[in-house]
């Protein structure tokens, strides 16, 4: 008996220390440079916010933070560099929701999950709009369903890749719209935006502070909202809604580190996230760039990973899309 308190005596004072030690590692936390993993393009809204989340880190906790971007393998590159690292906290991933909620229901053998990560922080929601060429001369969503309806599949449109919110929400707006059209996906938003200003695709769902400088000038037309919701930045513009019913479109940023991570690590790093956040600076991004704050405890954060996994799966499945 006297044996066995011990071992467990033992095996308490073990657990406490290593509890410090975890502890004391975070009060240390950073002691050397951070990087942020991105998986699409320099130029894009994920960069950017990235830029703005790594350099509002730098001010408070004096370390660099190295914006990285690693392109390509359905998001693959970069979570794989993020998710075999060690679970740290100087390795980080910032990435739009589709490689956890849309992307496994779509590629097949992806070498990746939601499992292989630790989710820190909801970074925010952007404000998607549908837009067209400029020449096509099309000013409204009626008209621009009538167009199509006219020349079903010869119309195409742009994404920011396979298994985004610009791929899953034409897909699901083409069928409840009953139209045809082809799909061009690009490595990010910025190429997709060029794609779209260059002629090269008809349409494109992108966030709203991407496409209004090209819109300002002349180059594309905002027809329409895509979310449940008008955009504050532009509220005399419709919702897709409110032609096409039952149609929305929602996607946000986030950060996670690898799997693993310590609950007192994580933390630290979603304090530290949050209160960049909460900065005037980044308020005037947000507002530049309409993004709408959002803040979550961990656990409402895994929640919110899987009701949008359930809801893209829907929609995956309700189009006829398979895994490739």
């Amino acid at each position: 008996m006297r044996s066995t308190c011990l071992v467990a005596s033992f095996a308490m004072l073990g657990m406490m220390a290593t509890s410090c030690f975890a502890q004391e590692g975070v009060k240390d936390y950073p002691s050397a440079n951070i990087r942020l993993i991105v998986n699409v393009a320099a130029g894009g809204v994920t960069d950017a916010i990235a830029r703005v989340v790594g350099q509002g880190l730098y001010e408070k906790w004096g370390k660099p933070v190295i914006v990285e971007n690693r392109v390509g393998g359905n998001s693959s590159i970069a979570a794989l560099t993020v998710s075999r690292s060690p679970a740290d906290g100087y390795t980080l991933f910032v990435t739009a929701d589709a490689p956890f909620t849309a992307t496994p229901f779509m590629v097949k053998d992806l070498n990746f999950t939601i499992n292989d990560f630790t989710p820190i922080a909801v970074i925010c929601r952007p404000v998607p709009v549908l837009a067209v060429q400029a020449s096509m001369k099309i000013k409204t969503l009626e008209e621009f369903l009538k167009f199509a309806e006219a020349q079903p599949g010869k119309l195409n449109y742009g994404s920011q890749g396979l298994g985004t919110y610009g791929h899953l929400g034409m897909e699901d707006f083409i069928r409840r719209a009953g139209i045809k059209m082809v799909h061009v996906p690009y490595r990010g938003g910025a190429p997709a935006l060029e794609g779209l200003v260059r002629g090269d695709v008809n349409a494109l769902i992108i966030n709203y502070s991407n496409i209004a400088p090209f819109a300002q000038s002349g180059d594309v037309t905002i027809l329409a909202a895509a979310s449940d919701q008008r955009a504050s930045a532009r509220p005399e513009l419709p919702t897709m809604m409110e032609t096409v019913r039952g149609f929305s479109v929602s996607t946000w940023f986030g950060i996670f580190g690898p799997s693993g991570m310590p609950p007192h690590l994580t933390a630290k790093i979603r304090q530290g996230v949050e209160s960049v956040l909460e900065t005037e600076k980044s308020a005037e991004f947000m507002k530049l760039n309409s993004c709408e704050r959002e803040t979550a405890t961990p656990q409402q954060f895994r929640d919110l990973i899987a009701a949008d996994a359930k809801h893209w799966k829907a929609v995956i499945e309700s189009v006829g899309i398979k895994p490739e």
